[in-house]
């Protein structure tokens, strides 16, 4: 028969326009480099039961009943399936298909090139014999003396290897006796495995598995290497199990060479009202101290109705030093206390509440049972803003309600009401809200003997007048600029409140929110007397193309009309007239730069109170430059600066100083530099850290090595910045 086509099962025409290798867009790594990511799930492959088998050659010779043959340049196409050799023998009866000579086979999960095969187009089977091979859709590639295609859905490999480097000498290459890749399933599993880097072997695995896509697999994850000064070389082996899509649980046995076996797991699920997770570190021997070493944390969050919502949080450690041994920051190493608590919450159209209850585990040994935090067993908090009517006036009432203990020093429970009267009008040019309100505070105290008044009481009014302008201009460049001055009037007479305990009163840190707060306390066991005027003025500035904010500047000032006269514990009478200066400022000067400064001026001692400085860049080939300065009069003198800088294409280093100049001493520094080729990718990070108050300092070092497409080994150096 001369050239032309031959239907072998009809039902209804597809002519699939089939590529001969694949399109790899490129993954934004070097620019010479194809995709080495499996990426996204794999295409599961369609039915074909009822798609036409379309045959394109130079000669075709066929029978309804016997064997026929087609020759040169033959094509094959059924539904996603291609086919092209010079030569091929076909079975219409058993839908069989025998390729003797060279053959190319691509479906949407996997493309062959062998010396010879056979396939079932009835069974969805295959065999090819002396192959390269690669999955579609990604560089994921490699040989194997042949391979079975089984059921539509999986494909077996036989003395192959597996890489996804490009070139006929690739960097990394997986050798196994068999390769199992489940493409519904997206897993790969290797038998009899040994990874080669650089030609030289760096682990042989009897058997594992690993992904060929981006979903979830039950499995083990690749292995974490590092060393620090306090637990020696570490060695981690996790395991991923996939419970269920709404479920997961990974474990990870790590030893550590100066103190021993240690299992950490981290459980997580989700459902349609609920969602949580459990995390916990448990080392039954710690060689060093001799002692069980644990810490677990289980956070619950549900939503059992609308507007309703609960919150359990429980985080214990097994010692005071547990996180000064294994933490892996000054933030974390200097923790005082851990809090466990739970709460449910309610929200209305005018209201809500809180009902919740809290315990504390105190870890700093410098703390006395005396200076421990509170207990609060249980506490209660109700807020409502209610309209009255047309009239425009609101009715707010901040109320609570809370039970404190400890085990030393004063108990008991404090009631603590703030009713309130307020007009909110707000328009185009403004705003203007005064508030009328009376704050009274009761307690039922225990003194444990102590000859004191055990039902103190206080009650005062609170006055206030907030009120604002809006004005704004077009800029040159067609931009919108605001100028927002803003007064806020606060009057609160004295009242004598030295009887009263401190159960969770301390000053608010001074900012711009302070400036229109009506307590210059946090908590419910002070409440400042006051008579004082708070002026501010911002400006901002909005891009004309997109409406976003380029830049803007805030200033403001408390002026004092009289003393503040109620303070803490041994602090004296504030006599200043005049708060410190605030300023805020922020200019994103090109989509590449940008800054945040504040400061704090005090006029009284002429010097600066606090002090911030940031800047950030970002350049073209990803480079990042991250500056900041903060200061705090007698607490604070320190900078941060972070820089990851491409020396090339493949070639980048990355750095971080955190200095104080009050201490004169570095508390973190950290020098690094990485290399990433098309299919794998190295780095490696030296670090040093104030671990404690005292000034002792941990050393580490950081390892990770990324085979692209198959595995990371390493430390996750990566979180560090």
């Amino acid at each position: 028969m001369a050239a032309g086509m031959c239907l072998l099962c009809a039902s209804f025409p597809v002519m699939p326009q089939v590529p001969d290798k694949p399109f790899v867009p490129d993954s934004g790594g070097p620019s010479s480099c194809p995709d080495p990511a499996i990426g996204a799930v794999m295409a599961k492959a369609p039915d074909r039961s009822r798609s036409p088998i379309v045959i394109y050659a130079k000669e075709l010779d066929a029978g309804k009943e016997r064997e026929g043959e087609a020759k040169g340049h033959v094509e094959l196409f059924r539904a996603d399936q291609h086919i092209a050799t010079e030569r091929l023998l076909f079975d219409p009866v058993n839908e069989l298909l025998t390729v003797p000579g060279p053959i190319s086979y691509q479906d949407q999960q996997v493309w062959i090139d062998g010396r010879e095969g056979r396939y079932s187009f009835s069974e969805e089977s295959g065999y090819f014999s002396l192959i390269d091979y690669g999955l579609t859709g990604s560089s994921a590639n490699g040989s194997a003396e042949w391979v079975e295609l089984v059921g539509g859905s999986t494909s077996r490999l036989h003395t192959l290897d597996y890489t996804t480097c490009p070139g006929d000498k690739p960097d990394w290459q997986l050798h196994a006796r068999e390769l199992e890749l489940r493409h519904e399933e997206g897993m790969g599993s290797a038998r009899g495995a040994k990874l080669e880097f650089k030609g030289v072997p760096i682990m042989y695995v009897p058997w594992f598995t690993f992904p060929i896509d981006d979903r979830r697999k039950t499995g083990c994850l690749y292995p974490g290497l590092g060393h620090n000064s306090d637990t020696g070389f570490e060695l981690s082996i996790p395991w991923y199990w996939n419970i269920r899509p709404n479920m997961d649980l990974t474990l990870e046995p790590r030893w550590f060479s100066e103190r021993g076996f240690m299992l950490t797991g981290e459980y997580r699920f989700l459902t349609r009202r609920t969602q949580g997770y459990f995390d916990f570190d448990y080392m039954p021997d710690d060689r060093k101290t001799g002692e069980e070493r644990y810490h677990y944390q289980f956070r619950h969050y549900s939503t059992p109705r609308q507007r309703w919502r609960s919150e359990l949080i429980i985080d214990q450690v097994s010692d005071d030093r547990y996180f000064q041994d294994y933490g892996n920051s000054l933030s974390a190493t200097s923790r005082q206390f851990l809090r466990s608590s739970a709460t449910i919450s309610g929200v209305g159209r005018y209201w809500t509440f809180e009902f919740m209850a809290d315990d504390f585990q105190v870890i700093d040994e410098s703390i006395q049972p005396e200076n421990e935090p509170y207990r609060r067993i249980p506490r209660l908090a109700y807020w409502m803003d209610q309209p009255l009517g047309d009239s425009g006036l609101t009715f707010g009432l901040d109320s609570e309600l809370v039970y404190f203990d400890r085990s030393v020093s004063v108990t008991g429970a404090r009631l603590d009401l703030y009713p309130n009267l307020y007009w909110d009008r707000y328009n185009r040019w403004g705003f203007i809200k005064p508030r009328l309100g009376y704050r009274y505070t009761a307690y039922g105290l225990d003194y444990q003997g102590l000859p004191q008044d055990e039902s103190p009481s206080r009650g005062t009014e609170v006055v206030s007048l907030d009120a604002g302008l809006i004005f704004d201009r077009t800029t040159p460049d067609g931009g919108l600029q605001t100028l927002e001055p803003r007064l806020f009037y606060l009057y609160v007479p004295f009242e004598e409140q030295g009887d009263l305990p401190l159960f969770d009163t301390n000053y608010f840190t001074f900012g711009f929110s302070q400036l229109f707060n009506s307590n210059r306390f946090a908590g419910g066991d002070r409440q400042g007397d006051a008579n004082q005027l708070s002026l501010a003025l911002s400006t901002r500035k909005f891009d004309s193309a997109d409406g976003t904010e380029v830049w803007s500047l805030g200033i403001g000032q408390i002026f004092y009309f009289s003393d503040r006269r109620v303070q803490l514990e041994d602090m004296p009478v504030e006599t200043t007239d005049l708060s410190p200066f605030l300023a805020e400022f922020m200019w994103h000067f090109s989509p590449r730069l940008s800054t945040v400064a504040g400061l704090q001026w005090d006029w009284d001692s002429r010097d600066l109170d606090v002090g911030m400085l940031g800047l950030r860049w970002n350049g073209k080939r990803g480079e990042r430059i991250a500056f900041e300065y903060r200061y705090r009069v007698a607490q604070v003198d320190q900078f941060d600066f972070r820089i990851f800088w491409p020396i090339n294409e493949r070639w980048r280093v990355l750095s971080r100083i955190n200095y104080s100049f009050a201490d004169d001493e570095l508390l973190e520094i950290q020098g690094g530099i990485e290399y990433e080729s098309c299919c794998w990718a190295f780095r490696t990070v030296l670090r040093r850290y104030l671990k404690n108050r005292d000034g002792d300092t941990r050393d580490g070092i950081y390892i990770e090595l990324n085979l692209k497409g198959l595995a990371s080994i390493g430390s996750g150096s990566r979180n560090l910045f």
